[in-house]
């Protein structure tokens, strides 16, 4: 089913009896508390206080040792810091005349600095970054999401009618400000595909932040379970998200398109699918993070000029009438969309500034080096890229490779069960 994006641009917290404060995590999962209306415009303008190591927890929310800067501070707080321009309803959460309303937040550091190492401000650095060399990044996203019956582990039959979920979900969304397009099932038992408009610059990682959390609160109102797990069952296919994007002048002109006919991409185009190919390698461990993203297959370090879903190739490059457009398939549904969104145009935009042209032997061809295997071997490729890791953040790379090793790599090492049931034990409920 389809629909038009209809919430209005901007809400004031006057509207609000009830606002949910949260930031994202490292894993992107939500973290914060709900404040009544009498506590909201404190909030608005002095913050509220938070422990500066549950935004860098381990994934399981593992208190972070190995972060030995927050012992030494004596585990202080810092301040979530509402930003007003993301205050959305949260209309199935409304009750009677009480209206419920949601604010995203960056963070500040207990010495009162913005924490440069927070997934939202990596991807906001980023955003500001392209946004200097004069160009908006448009991005739409489409999202495989497996569903289970409530306290199982099994999937919604292809059979099974989930008219009344859909339904539920495609009218709470959107009236909760997610520009979707479409909700259904998919081919397999257990997924459910989200299509999303396209929206600019930071909008589109809020937006799946948003759509993660409200994804879960309302399947399990309905009757169901969902998970970002990559892959939560092994016979079914891995949950995907994909983003399709490019690049907007200031006049609205899609910059990918080349003057010269003969061409499919313009050079800015060219250079920012080289880049994202030059640090793929690194690129893995930010978008495929967790130790059961490697369980499946890797795109080839390639592009096709093609729309056909099942290539191959990490690049698809689709002409629209808007002109064309670069969708990206290396991400999983367990990445923090902030990082990925981050590690794109991060990867992107260093090859537009050193003006590099697509190498022709990367379309359609048999790559020489494979994708990293594990997500052990994936931190070893990002802590080696120090291009990338310095566009990116180096405080912010420093603690993602800490908490990954530490409480994911090192669990694995000391698991006695089986592998896939010690994977479902970490990721299931906690993504």
């Amino acid at each position: 089913m389809g629909s038009q994006h209809t919430h209005k641009a901007h809400y004031d917290v006057d509207e609000f009896d009830l606002l949910l404060v949260t930031a994202s995590d490292i894993h992107g999962v939500s973290r914060g508390r709900f404040v009544f209306r009498k506590s909201v415009h404190g909030i608005m303008k002095n913050g509220l206080g938070m422990a500066q190591a549950s935004l860098f927890s381990g994934v399981l929310c593992d208190i972070p040792l190995c972060l030995t800067e927050y012992g030494d501070q004596g585990w202080t707080n810092g301040t979530l810091v509402p930003d007003s321009t993301t205050v959305r309803p949260l209309s199935w959460l409304s009750y009677g005349d009480k209206k419920v309303g949601h604010v995203l937040c960056d963070f500040l550091s207990s010495q009162g600095e913005r924490e440069v190492s927070m997934s939202r401000e990596v991807a906001n650095r980023q955003v500001q970054g392209l946004n200097d060399l004069g160009y908006v990044i448009s991005v739409s996203a489409q999202l495989e999401v497996m569903v289970f019956h409530k306290n199982s582990l099994n999937p919604v039959l292809l059979h099974e009618d989930i008219t009344t979920l859909t339904n539920t979900l495609m009218t709470s969304l959107l009236s909760s400000g997610i520009p979707v397009i479409s909700i259904g099932k998919g081919l397999e038992p257990g997924k459910l595909l989200i299509g999303l408009e396209p929206q600019t610059n930071l909008e589109v990682a809020d937006c799946l932040h948003r759509l993660r959390s409200m994804l879960k609160s309302l399947c399990v109102n309905a009757g169901y379970d969902v998970t970002f797990m990559t892959r939560p069952l092994a016979s079914i296919s891995p949950n995907i998200v994909s983003y399709r994007f490019t690049l907007l002048d200031a006049n609205g002109r899609n910059v990918f398109d080349a003057a010269d006919d003969q061409m499919t991409l313009s050079e800015v185009g060219q250079g920012f699918a080289a880049g994202l190919l030059a640090h793929q390698q690194a690129m893995t461990a930010l978008v495929r993070p967790t130790l059961n993203c490697y369980s499946q297959e890797s795109p080839d370090i390639t592009v096709s000029w093609t729309n056909d879903p099942t290539h191959s190739a990490r690049l698809l490059i689709d002409n629209s009438q808007t002109g064309p457009h670069i969708e990206d398939r290396l991400p999983t549904l367990a990445s923090n969309p902030y990082i990925a969104l981050a590690s794109i145009i991060a990867a992107g935009t260093l090859d537009i500034r050193k003006k590099l042209k697509l190498s022709p032997e990367l379309s359609d061809s048999t790559p020489d080096e494979e994708g990293p295997q594990t997500l052990l071997e994936a931190l070893d490729r990002l802590e080696k890229d120090e291009t990338l890791t310095a566009a990116l953040c180096p405080k912010f790379v420093k603690r993602f490779l800490l908490l990954k090793k530490n409480f994911e790599i090192n669990r694995l090492e000391e698991k006695s069960s089986d592998r896939f049931e010690f994977e479902r034990s970490i990721y299931l409920r906690a993504l």
